[in-house]
């Protein structure tokens, strides 16, 4: 099922591409497939990534969000990966619903930061986007 099923609110697909979650998908929430597919592509295409990740994940970090996950700041990043690593249906699954986000994201596969790692081996600098 492709995402163009899941409608996002027009702030986030205006900044959050199909392109993003295509990645995703096909990443299927395993971080070596993120890694093989980061490492095909440009060093503009994989900051491009990076900043779409942290642009949906910024969405999670805030009320109403907030309320229901742990509230030290690392807690609250790592549930809004989470979320995000997890696929467009399931973001917006938990923008529908606020009261389903996870409260930790202990023992969960998160695929923020591959985008850095594979920069870095590619091009041997950062994203510089955090």
């Amino acid at each position: 099922m492709g995402n163009f099923n899941f409608i996002l609110p027009l702030e986030i697909s205006d900044v959050v591409s199909d392109w993003f979650w295509d990645i995703i998908r096909n990443a299927n929430q395993k971080a070596d497939k993120l890694r093989e597919i980061l490492r095909e592509m440009d060093q503009e295409s994989i900051i491009k990534f990076q900043e779409q990740f942290l642009e949906a994940a910024a969405v999670l970090q805030d009320e109403p969000f907030l309320n229901y996950m742990e509230e030290s700041e690392d807690g609250i990043e790592d549930v809004s990966y989470l979320v995000v690593s997890r696929g467009k249906k399931y973001y917006a699954e938990i923008l529908n619903d606020p009261k389903k986000i996870p409260f930790t994201a202990e023992n969960c596969e998160i695929l923020y930061g591959l985008a850095d790692e594979i920069c870095i081996e590619k091009f041997g600098e950062s994203t510089k986007v955090y």
